[in-house]
């Protein structure tokens, strides 16, 4: 498959702790798999440092975002944002995220996941980068905050699991819809559908790892290697082959995320 095509993994989480043993030998696999560009993506202001790090490790190869997980804004400190602004002019960092709402976990008050949202909308507007959309248990929520902001502001909704009416709605304000390991699992109709209907113009792919993993890999550590199965599934979904969604999902992935390249 490597020969065949080079796929764009545009949402993982390289700094996981799940990969400190052998980030080395997971990258190797992605390769040798034809995944060529990874965007990892943070979680908090540490996170988001790890993330430059990487990517500056791995030039043209690895790409950041800085943002801080709605999960995650809890912990957060007073000058955690204003940190953020001063990574954001990193030439390594392409987007602004994870960011969202979650109204699964609620670990942070849904007050508060507003505002960190908020906020993280006006950075992206400033610097000119996209966002890497969080909807947990919560799109409706979220869609509504969106539909509020500036035209301007483009994205995607990361690991879409919803019917296909919500991604339409999605795609209305500019936003992108990213797939990841769902597509391969049985069951699952509605993001099955979804995925069928998509624009082309729209679609994405994604790993989510070290989470998520394909139902191949079910229990395991997720790694951008796997991406390959979301591809096939895509495909079949679709009814098209893994090379034309590769080449569909990686020109996307440059319009959105590479533009200064």
């Amino acid at each position: 498959m490597a020969d065949a095509f080079q796929i764009t993994d545009v949402h993982a989480h390289l700094d996981a702790r799940q990969f400190a043993a052998d980030l080395s030998e997971v990258m190797d696999r992605a390769a040798q798999a034809g995944v060529s560009k990874i965007v990892t993506n943070a979680t908090d202001l540490e996170s988001s440092r790890r993330c430059v790090e990487l990517a500056r490790r791995m030039p043209h190869r690895v790409y950041a975002t800085v943002g801080v997980h709605p999960n995650d804004w809890f912990r957060s400190k007073p000058d955690d944002m204003r940190q953020l602004e001063r990574l954001v002019g990193q030439p390594e960092v392409v987007a602004i995220g994870e960011t969202g709402l979650d109204l699964h976990r609620k670990t942070t008050q849904l007050e508060q996941q507003l505002d960190a949202f908020r906020q993280h909308i006006r950075l992206a507007l400033w610097m000119d980068k996209p966002l890497i959309v969080h909807a947990h248990k919560s799109d409706e929520e979220v869609l509504r905050v969106l539909a509020e902001s500036d035209a301007r502001l483009s994205g995607l909704r990361h690991c879409f699991d919803r019917a296909p009416q919500i991604a339409e709605r999605y795609v209305e304000l500019g936003f992108y819809i990213s797939f990841g390991g769902l597509v391969t699992r049985s069951g699952f109709k509605k993001v099955k559908h979804a995925a069928r209907t998509v624009p082309d113009e729209r679609l994405l792919v994604e790993t989510d790892s070290p989470y998520q993993a394909p139902a191949s890999h079910a229990g395991a550590r997720n790694e951008p290697s796997f991406i390959v199965d979301t591809v096939r599934a895509l495909a079949e979904l679709r009814g098209t082959t893994p090379e034309e969604i590769a080449a569909i999902t990686a020109e996307n992935a440059a319009s959105l995320l590479f533009r200064n390249e």
